[in-house]
Formats: structure tokens, C-alpha cells, sequence
């Protein structure tokens, strides 16, 4: 299952269970950014298939056609807020959207938390970015964040190992597609990226054996779990459904594996 079918069926479950809320998906490339928007705007709202989702009555937003010069500016910001507050035209619900939101000036987020600490009622807003590092904390303490994890080439290090540890199941199954994306497509060169990925994998988990006293027992049951995926690998399974179920089953954030 690829991490915007997990995102869209996320989304889906808060749009049936009316919860508003702020999304704040990073990922590098910025066309994948306005297709996320698109599929997530186009769940919570009857848009026509033919027709441009951002034409809709209760979709708007600040896109990257109308941004003027290199940044969103506060008076942007403020007619993108003025339209939180209007009651929806066509359905029951509607959808803000910034594409790009790091572009957006210091100035310009600070007057955007008011809203998300109280987000006006059956309005969705979904905030996109390349990076987190330009977003004021602020901003991501009061979004739900999915993160894509960047890294140059087929080896993942230990850092990124580390932020894997500490995210959440999405961002997970995100980090696996990118990485066989990323990896050869020819299977023994594709098997020995696995391997590299699982043996860092291994030596996060040794390094903590060491660390957490008294943790023993659940750390040996994580590192029994990463050989057995290398060896099921290794014995032709399915490489993207191995991975992700050790995803599923490595400890999520606020176990204390980390440091």
C-alpha cells in the first residue's frame, strides 16, 4: 500500500468523522505536494472529475502560480483566512490549501496560527511543504504531520534510521516506497540496498542494547524481527510488503529506543 493511498484513507476517516483539522505533508518535489492536495480535496469534496479542483467553490488556496516574487506575503495570508471564515457554497464542508507553505514569510505564518489553534468549523486546511525547517514550530505543534524522509542516494544512515524510529506508521510506509523507488531495479544490486538498510537497522538497535538497561528483552525481539525480514527477503518474498510489515511492527514514537 503506497503512502498517499494511507494519507488519502487517513483523510477519509477524518472527513467521516467531522474532525476538522491542519495536515502538513512535507515532501521535496512540489508537483507530488499539488497532487496530494488534489486527491485529498477531491475526497472531501463531490468535485467533477472533469473539472479543475481548484476552480471549485469550496476549495481555496494560495498556489504556486500566484505567489509574486519568491515568498507569500501577509496580505495573501489574510484573504486566505478571511476565506476560512465563509460558510461553504456547494457541499458541507470545504477545503484550504497552501502548496509550498516555507515560502511563506515568518510574518505571514504567525498570523495563520490563530486559525489553526481554532480551526473554523467544517473547514479542512491542508498545508504542503518541501521542508519543516522553515515552518515555525508553532505551526507543525498544532498540524498533523506527514513527513517524506530525504536522503541522496541508496544508503540509509544511522540518522536516518533514527527518524524512522520516531515516526508514525505513514510516514514509514512512505520513507519504504521512496527507498525502492530509489534502490536498482536489478534484483541482486536492489537485495544488497535492502540488506545495507537492514544491517544499519541492526546497529541502531545493538547500539540501544547497550544504552537502555533493562530494555533488553524488547530490544532482542526488534532485532530478531529485522533478521527474520532479511532472510525472508533474501528468500524471494515480496520486498515492499516484507518491509512495510517490519514497519508496522518496529516501536512507534514515545517508546524510549531512541537517544
Amino acid at each position: 500500500m503506497s503512502m498517499k493511498t494511507i494519507l488519502k484513507k487517513a483523510f477519509q476517516k477524518m472527513v467521516e468523522t467531522g474532525r476538522t483539522s491542519t495536515l502538513l505533508i512535507c515532501i521535496r518535489d512540489e508537483s507530488t505536494q499539488q497532487q496530494i492536495a488534489e486527491s485529498l480535496a477531491r475526497i472531501a469534496l463531490p468535485i467533477p472529475q472533469d473539472r479543475s479542483y481548484k476552480v471549485y467553490p469550496d476549495v481555496f488556496g494560495i498556489w504556486p502560480e500566484n505567489i509574486e516574487g519568491k515568498n507569500i506575503k501577509i496580505q495573501q495570508t489574510h484573504e486566505f483566512i478571511r476565506k476560512t471564515q465563509l460558510k461553504p457554497y456547494v457541499a458541507s464542508l470545504k477545503v484550504g490549501i497552501i502548496i509550498s507553505a516555507e515560502k511563506m514569510t515568518k510574518e505571514a505564518q504567525s498570523a495563520l496560527l490563530k486559525t489553526l489553534e481554532e480551526p473554523p468549523k467544517n473547514t479542512f486546511l491542508i498545508l504542503t511543504c518541501s521542508t519543516k525547517s522553515r515552518i515555525l514550530d508553532t505551526i507543525i505543534s498544532r498540524s498533523r504531520v506527514f513527513e517524506s524522509f530525504d536522503y541522496t542516494d541508496q544508503v540509509v544512515d544511522l540518522e536516518t534510521i533514527k527518524k524512522i524510529i520516531n515516526s508514525n506508521i505513514i510516514d514509514r510506509f512512505f520513507f519504504i516506497e521512496n527507498f525502492l523507488k530509489k534502490t536498482s531495479k536489478e534484483k541482486q544490486e536492489q537485495i544488497n540496498s535492502i540488506n545495507a538498510f537492514l544491517e544499519n537497522l541492526l546497529t541502531y538497535f545493538r547500539q540501544q542494547l547497550i544504552k537502555r538497561k533493562g530494555k533488553e528483552t524488547k530490544i532482542l525481539e526488534v532485532i530478531y524481527l529485522i533478521d527474520k525480514t532479511r532472510i525472508a527477503i533474501e528468500k524471494n518474498v515480496n520486498k515492499k510488503l516484507a518491509l512495510e510489515n517490519l514497519m508496522i511492527n518496529l516501536p512507534l514514537r514515545g517508546i524510549d529506543y531512541d537517544g
